[in-house]
C-alpha cells in the first residue's frame, strides 16, 4: 500500500510538474501571429494565461476597418469594382478570422470573451464599409478629395499585400514556385472577375 501511494504520489508530482513546465513555456515562448498559419489548439490540460494581446487585436481591427473603407469607397466609384473588392476582401478575410480566432483560443477559455473578441474585425469592416461609402458619397462633388481617400486605401491595401502577405507566403511556403504562379493566377482572377461584373452590372 505505501508502495502505491509513493508511486501515485510520484505520478502526481510528475503530472504537476509538467502542468508548471508548461505555464512557465507559454509566458515566454510567444509565437508570431500568422495569418496563414493558424495557431495550435491548446490542449485541456494547458493553463492559459488569460490575458488578451491588445496589440493583435488593435492591429486585427484596424486591418478590417481599412477594409471596409476601400469597399465603400469602390462601390462609391463603381458597383463592380464594390462587389470585386468584397469578394476578394472575404476570402482574405476569412483567413485572418480563423487565425485570429485560433489566436484567442490560445489566450483565453472564456467562451463569452473569445465570441466578442472574434467578431470585432467583421463587425467594424461593416460599420466602416457603411461609412466609406457614405463620405465617398459626400466627396463626389470633390473630385480631388474623392480621389485622394481613393488613392490612401489603395496604397495601404497595396503595403499589405507587398509587406506582409507576400512576404509571410513566401517564408511559410519557401522557394515553392506555386506561391509565386498562384500570385499571378490570383491577380488574373482578380482583373476577369472585375470584367465580369462590370459587363454583368452594366
Amino acid at each position: 500500500l505505501g508502495l502505491q501511494t509513493s508511486v501515485a504520489g510520484a505520478r502526481r508530482a510528475v503530472r504537476a510538474f509538467e502542468l508548471t513546465l508548461q505555464h512557465i513555456h507559454g509566458h515566454t515562448e510567444h509565437q508570431k501571429f500568422h495569418r496563414w498559419a493558424p495557431a495550435r489548439m491548446p490542449s485541456v490540460q494547458a493553463i492559459l494565461s488569460e490575458k488578451i494581446s491588445w496589440p493583435l487585436v488593435c492591429a486585427v481591427c484596424t486591418d478590417a476597418a481599412v477594409d471596409g473603407f476601400l469597399i465603400g469607397l469602390a462601390f462609391t466609384a463603381s458597383r463592380s469594382s464594390g462587389l470585386c473588392m468584397s469578394i476578394a476582401t472575404s476570402l482574405e478575410m476569412g483567413f485572418l478570422g480563423l487565425s485570429f480566432s485560433a489566436s484567442v483560443q490560445n489566450m483565453t477559455r472564456s467562451v463569452p470573451k473569445h465570441v466578442s473578441l472574434v467578431v470585432m474585425p467583421p463587425v467594424l469592416l461593416t460599420l466602416v464599409g457603411v461609412g466609406g461609402h457614405a463620405i465617398g458619397k459626400l466627396l463626389q462633388a470633390n473630385p480631388a478629395l474623392f480621389i485622394g481617400f481613393i488613392s490612401f486605401a489603395i496604397v495601404a491595401l497595396l503595403f499589405l499585400v507587398t509587406q506582409e502577405l507576400l512576404a509571410e507566403a513566401r517564408k511559410l511556403a519557401g522557394d515553392s514556385k506555386r506561391v509565386n504562379v498562384m500570385f499571378f493566377v490570383g491577380l488574373l482572377v482578380g482583373i476577369f472577375l472585375e470584367k465580369f461584373l462590370h459587363t454583368l452590372l452594366g
